[in-house]
């Protein structure tokens, strides 16, 4: 072989390549990109409720017996529900701002104990959440006995104030589809009606009651195990007002 093609092929062979960087292909682009992304997740952190309420997006709710509008479920895993909205054990606040109430509470704690699950005063309104299983069968609008009684005293309570009662009444999301009750709204909203109907045999006009049959929606902890099924299956009584009242009346 000459020396001229012999000298050639030597700088042929020590020529730089043609791309003469750390980015070479798309592909590696691509893969840069996913590394940095997957890094970036890695040392983040997700607000779960955030992520819920932003991906998991409204559902269409029950508009309740008296159209209250769309309900959004209030979905709370049993660990992070507050205390004050499970039992809440010491009332002396409560007692202390309404003789009535205190006599009230006295009976509804000895006749239903841990199925008094509330009693809270929001917004000056005051709350008192029962466990609806105490008071009604299974599957079924009829009040117990222990229901009569309770609903009878909560009339007696109720003769001295004026002002309106709202009752909202829930479900858990158990499929339900019997001759009678074709979903749980059906359901909850006969249940309503017999608590109407018991406030009215006890001298309290239908006139002043709210009813709302919100059925399985805006359940307060997840419909995964039956004790939280049990504890989504409530009633709420709510007095718009009772605390300004109180306080006025001494």
């Amino acid at each position: 072989m000459s020396l001229a093609r012999r000298k050639k092929m030597i700088r042929v062979q020590t020529l730089p390549p043609a791309s003469d960087g750390w980015m070479v292909t798309l592909s590696d682009m691509l893969l840069l990109l996913l590394t940095f992304f997957v890094l970036l997740i890695s040392m983040s952190s997700f607000d779960q409720g955030l992520l819920t309420e932003v991906f998991g997006g409204p559902r269409p709710g029950s508009s309740g017996v008296l159209n209250r509008g769309a309900g959004i479920p209030i979905v709370i895993p049993i660990e992070e529900v507050p205390k004050d909205l499970r039992e809440r054990d010491d009332l002396a606040l409560y007692r202390r701002l309404s003789e009535p109430l205190s006599r009230l509470l006295d009976v509804f704690e000895r006749r239903l104990g841990k199925a008094l699950l509330r009693v809270d005063v929001i917004d000056g309104n005051l709350e008192l959440e029962i466990m609806s299983d105490k008071l009604f069968g299974t599957l079924d609008d009829t009040l117990k006995t222990q229901g009569e009684d309770v609903l009878r005293q909560f009339g007696s309570f109720l003769k001295s104030w004026r002002g309106i009662i709202e009752i909202e009444v829930y479900t858990d999301n158990f499929p339900l589809q019997t001759s009678r009750f074709t979903d749980n709204n059906v359901l909850a909203a006969w249940r309503g009606e017999r608590l109407v109907v018991a406030l009215a045999e006890n001298g309290i006009e239908r006139t002043r009651v709210l009813l709302a049959a919100y059925g399985a929606d805006r359940a307060v902890v997840v419909n995964d195990t039956p004790k939280h099924r049990r504890r989504n299956r409530r009633i709420v009584l709510r007095l718009p007002g009772w605390l300004q009242t109180v306080e006025k009346t001494g």
